[in-house]
């Protein structure tokens, strides 16, 4: 009798971990364009938000109910509960991952926001220091996570180290206004943890010296594509996205247009630099292949309550994407017209980085971290949306032959 109940106990035993893989596999998102584990973020990371510190309020006090504090807005749990739905941990997932550099816990404002002064964090965080060190076993779950991702390949130049000193470096310490007041480019990224990390600034008047711009000049030239100014992040962060910029830059948006002066110090110097090996252009880095049978579906795509993209983008001169048109009775394009539409697409492209690339980051709602504008509406209301992956795949190398 001992025998066949432990055999039954047994049986049940694993038929229960079978069930539990069986909807832990259900949970998992699509794999992540950064490549952070949900999995672990959703049993490990997210209740870190929920956390009880004495003296400290919890995460979702200030981040949740839609106050968004900092730009980081967390759902909280159900009323009553502990817990976070399976919708609200997606939408967790998409919010948590902006302030996030994949595969860099020192670069992420998620670990060093929280994090004591004293153990290298940021200066600021309106909730207080939540880990005196990064030893913490809070710090190190995080730190372990965010290593789950796939650090954006670094795109380096040859760049003039001289043009750089004498144009470039006085636009890091010149005051302009800031969404907080007066404000320096070195004053913040001197300070916060970023992946442009400048010395501290000089005092009034001053200059650093040339150890500390060269250390700079390390740091500026890793957000850098040779010869390509629309490519570059340190161009595209602080510029107005209705002139072609990112969507996100904490210190503002400092040029309203690519005209403007120092914008057009920066591209100079840029398209002078002679592009790292292995570099060169969206359309020697992205996958034609992979674009016509995977990406371009999606143009002629119909969505419930907005138009196809062809019906805006073929033949337009309003937008930066121009699809060819398709002639009556034709229902996709040959092989020439692809051509064309992956050079116009590609333009609209970061290669390695499909969250400073306009063509996702247009169509994708704003609280999944989209831009605030597309004419067309907005075609994906999150980032692991099949669609969005897709797009996210090829901006990330993904050939026909790997997928």
């Amino acid at each position: 009798m001992r025998i066949i109940l432990a055999i039954g106990g047994l049986s049940l035993f694993l038929a229960v971990q079978v069930s539990t893989r069986a909807v832990a596999q259900q949970d998992q998102a699509p794999p992540a364009a950064d490549g952070l584990d949900y999995v672990m973020f959703r049993a490990e990371i997210q209740p870190v938000f929920a956390a009880k510190r004495e003296g400290l309020v919890r995460c979702i006090q200030c981040h949740g109910r839609g106050s968004g504090a900092g730009g980081l807005a967390i759902q909280p749990p159900e009323e009553g509960t502990t817990s976070w739905t399976e919708e609200q941990s997606r939408k967790n997932f998409d919010a948590v991952r902006r302030f996030v550099t994949a595969g860099s816990p020192d670069t992420s404002r998620l670990l060093m926001h929280p994090l004591a002064r004293a153990a290298g964090g940021d200066p600021f965080h309106g909730g207080g220091k939540h880990w005196s060190s990064k030893q913490d076993p809070e710090w190190q779950t995080l730190a372990r996570w965010v290593r789950t991702g796939a650090p954006a390949p670094t795109t380096t130049a040859t760049l003039d180290f001289e043009v750089y000193r004498s144009k470039i470096e006085p636009i890091f310490i010149r005051e302009r206004q800031g969404p907080a007041g007066t404000v320096t480019c070195a004053g913040c990224h001197s300070g916060i943890a970023t992946r442009l990390k400048l010395a501290a600034p000089p005092g009034a008047g001053g200059a650093w010296s040339e150890e500390q711009s060269r250390q700079n000049f390390a740091a500026v030239s890793s957000l850098i594509v040779g010869g390509k100014p629309t490519e570059s992040r340190l161009l595209l962060h602080p510029l107005d996205p209705a002139a072609g910029g990112d969507p996100t830059h904490s210190g503002g948006k400092f040029w309203k247009s690519q005209d403007d002066p120092e914008w057009q110090a920066l591209s100079a110097w840029v398209s002078a630099a002679t592009p790292a090996a292995g570099g060169g252009s969206a359309a020697r880095s992205l996958d034609f292949d992979y674009f016509k049978t995977k990406v371009q579906p999606l143009f002629l795509a119909k969505r419930e309550g907005l138009v196809r993209c062809v019906q805006c983008h073929a033949g337009g001169t309003g937008s930066n994407l121009r699809l060819s048109p398709l002639t009556e009775g034709q229902t996709t394009w040959n092989d020439e017209q692809s051509r064309k539409n992956f050079d116009s697409a590609s333009r609209l492209v970061v290669p390695g980085e499909p969250t400073a690339s306009r063509l996702l980051m247009h169509p994708l709602a704003r609280g999944a971290g989209g831009d605030p504008f597309h004419g067309g509406g907005k075609h994906w209301t999150s980032q692991s949306d099949a669609e969005w992956q897709t797009l996210a795949a090829w901006v990330q190398g993904a050939t026909t032959s790997s997928r």
